[in-house]
């Protein structure tokens, strides 16, 4: 049998091939979210009651939606090898986004362009990470949260 056939452990990217994984891994988790969200649509109907209103429908979309990233993204992470830190800090970029909403639509489309690159930057080294990276991404997420929820309740 041939060496070049041999199967090894794969390691996590660093550095700059992080950024190429990135966009793969978010390619593949907008095709999950995608399905996800439609089996989500399905049960509009009985959550929201035939005869509901549009926001209950929107809410119930919104909802399916970011669950399917987050599972989109949470899959494709352990998939690719980027980990959960990966994960979490792209999820924070998508979670600020009802406070960018507000924003003109280019600077939308460039924050959601950027969410890849974003999280790959805060997780360069990978595994190899800083005592304080965890911390950081973790606070970066929670700022992400309670900015959206400002933003919403304003």
């Amino acid at each position: 049998m041939s060496e070049s056939l041999t199967l090894r452990v794969r390691e996590s990217p660093i550095g700059g091939s992080r950024i190429a994984f990135s966009y793969l891994a978010i390619v593949g988790a907008l095709l999950v979210t995608g399905l996800v969200w439609s089996v989500w649509s399905l049960f509009t109907d009985r959550v929201c009651g035939p005869d509901s209103d549009v926001v209950c429908g929107l809410g119930w979309w919104w909802l399916g939606w970011f669950v399917g990233f987050g599972l989109g993204t949470a899959l494709t992470a352990w998939i690719v090898r980027l980990g959960w830190e990966w994960w979490l800090a792209g999820f924070a970029v998508l979670l600020a986004l009802p406070a960018v909403m507000a924003l003109p639509v280019p600077v939308v489309i460039v924050w959601l362009l950027a969410l890849p690159a974003i999280a790959a930057a805060l997780t360069w080294s990978g595994p190899d990470r800083p005592r304080w990276r965890p911390w950081l991404v973790v606070g970066l997420a929670v700022a992400a949260v309670a900015a959206s929820a400002v933003s919403v309740l304003i």
